[in-house]
């Protein structure tokens, strides 16, 4: 994962969680219809995962993001699905640029993604 960050979550009064670029891709779920949407990811947070999707996506939507991207070391392929809430859709000539809220992101479950976020943070730091 790239440790870049995005922005500073000081400059968006409704983030709270600073944001990290990274080079992954995601499979959007919709828990009621079994449907799904390939989409690339952009950035993640502890808050949140941006994404660009070929199709817009509802806001409001109960939504699982399955998102598979290297370990800090970057030998290992890791997968994890977190559950999350579309916040935003905008469009981006012929594809949607969405933000999904993690409805939950613990260290239990997620415990991969939490580090890769905290070792960018760190290197950031």
């Amino acid at each position: 994962m790239a440790g870049k960050r995005r922005r500073k979550s000081t400059e968006d009064p409704k983030r709270t969680h600073a944001r990290y670029g990274i080079a992954s891709l995601a499979e959007v779920t919709f828990p009621e219809s079994g449907e799904a949407v390939d989409a690339l990811v952009s950035n993640v947070s502890q808050g949140g995962i941006g994404i660009y999707s070929p199709v817009p996506l509802t806001v409001g939507r109960d939504v699982r993001v399955k998102i598979s991207f290297l370990q800090t070391n970057g030998n290992q392929e890791v997968t994890e699905v977190i559950p999350g809430k579309v916040a935003w859709v905008k469009p981006l000539h012929n594809h949607f640029v969405i933000g999904i809220t993690f409805t939950v992101l613990d260290s239990d479950r997620h415990s991969n993604l939490l580090n890769t976020i905290q070792g960018a943070s760190r290197k950031e730091g």
